[in-house]
């Protein structure tokens, strides 16, 4: 099994033009959650419960970066999107050809801000699920 370390994971995310954006200069944490439901089709007189496979799937990618107001970066880039449609590409290993990758077309649901006199002004965002599925493919 491959290791890896964190610091090489890259993010893009289509800005309201529809052309990707690299912000992984700028995001120190990401976080990458897929689910399953597997519906309960437990009936009366059943003392054991009985789940369905194959439930609806779904997903959330959440990080935090630094702020940064510069043309295509992060501000400019998620206060664009907002509430909108856009496509993400998410490499936990880099960017680089044959290296794994998390892509979808997503919602930025939660875009947050934090300024405090003694730190680094960050942001944090949200992606959800819009369409279609959440796909595991290389980078080409």
């Amino acid at each position: 099994m491959a290791k890896i370390i964190a610091r090489n994971a890259s993010l893009g995310i289509d800005d309201s033009s529809a052309t990707c954006r690299p912000l992984s200069s700028l995001v120190n944490n990401i976080a990458l959650s897929w689910s399953s439901e597997s519906p309960e089709v437990t009936s009366f007189g059943q003392n054991t419960r009985e789940r369905l496979q194959d439930g609806i799937k779904d997903w959330e990618l959440t990080f935090d970066a630094f702020f940064s107001s510069g043309a295509n970066e992060v501000d400019v880039v998620l206060s664009g999107i907002l509430g909108g449609s856009t496509r993400f590409s998410f490499g936990p290993a880099g960017s680089t050809s044959g290296c794994n990758m998390y892509a979808a077309c997503a919602i930025l649901s939660t875009y947050d801000m934090t300024f405090g006199v003694a730190d680094a002004a960050t942001v944090s965002g949200t992606l959800v699920a819009r369409s279609g599925s959440l796909t595991r493919t290389t980078f080409a």
